[in-house]
């Protein structure tokens, strides 16, 4: 028996009874449907994730099976929804889709961020889109110092932060940012509302590329108020201590996510 997990993440008017008709559709073909993902229901394994919601809802379930490997899906319910495939006119047709097996999954890129404070790990956080290590207030500069390419490079920023980039969320918050839409696995490196300061690039950089194999190790340069936070996928997660060190690099887990044909 197929076991799949249908999740409601949104209150839009109409999403619920949608979600229903979905549940109802595949209890009828004898699949063990799911409406929540404990670790219990995760460690068991899943055929595949439906996530009724928005790009919002799809990162969220991303992060929660990734460590999984099991492939979702998204309806869309939210504003753009560039993670969500399905859109919720096209229902039964994708359901059917599901239900014949007419998809084929591909596998995105994620990232690792670790905070470091002297020689330990007091946080590490995961996400599909980006990684940011800025501030929330804009009356406040940061200054930040990061390094690549094994140390052999850095720039200085100075602004809101800097923004570190999957491909698959290059058309995301990056996009906002002024950074490239990505058409290949690589990262970009974005100066939020900031700029670079390096003997690699010109003053008025404000975006680079650059594989997906870099480490990036990042330092705040001012302290007390002028500590950013680091921030995965628009959560705002952990805010940094003087001395604290950030390397981000890419996870050794994937997002699977499912392409109809």
């Amino acid at each position: 028996m197929k076991r799949v997990a249908i999740i409601l993440k949104t209150t839009k008017p109409g999403a619920k009874e949608v979600t229903q008709k979905a549940q109802k559709y595949f209890l009828k073909r004898n699949y063990h449907v799911f409406t929540s993902l404990t670790k219990q229901i995760l460690k068991k394994g899943l055929d595949w994730v439906l996530i009724f919601g928005g790009d919002g809802a799809m990162l969220n379930v991303a992060n929660q099976v990734a460590s999984y490997d099991i492939p979702i899906i998204g309806v869309n319910f939210g504003h753009k929804g560039y993670l969500c495939q399905i859109d919720k006119n096209d229902l039964i047709k994708a359901l059917g889709a599901l239900h014949s097996k007419q998809f084929s999954t591909k596998s995105y890129t994620r990232l690792r961020a670790k905070v470091i404070r002297k020689t330990q790990i007091v946080k590490e956080v995961y996400a599909l889109n980006e990684i940011v290590v800025g501030g929330i207030n804009r009356a406040v500069w940061l200054k930040l110092n990061i390094s690549y390419g094994n140390k052999t490079k850095s720039a200085r920023i100075t602004g809101d932060g800097i923004i570190i980039s999957t491909q698959i969320g290059s058309t995301a918050y990056n996009i906002f940012s002024g950074g490239p839409v990505l058409l290949t696995d690589v990262f970009s490196v974005v100066a939020n509302n900031a700029s670079f300061d390096s003997d690699y690039f010109s003053p008025n950089t404000k975006a680079f590329v650059i594989p997906t194999n870099t480490r990036f190790e990042v330092r705040p340069l001012r302290y007390g108020d002028h500590l950013p936070y680091v921030v995965a996928d628009g959560q705002r997660d952990y805010r940094l201590r003087k001395g604290d060190k950030v390397i981000i690099i890419r996870s050794p887990m994937v997002t699977k996510l499912i392409e109809l044909k």
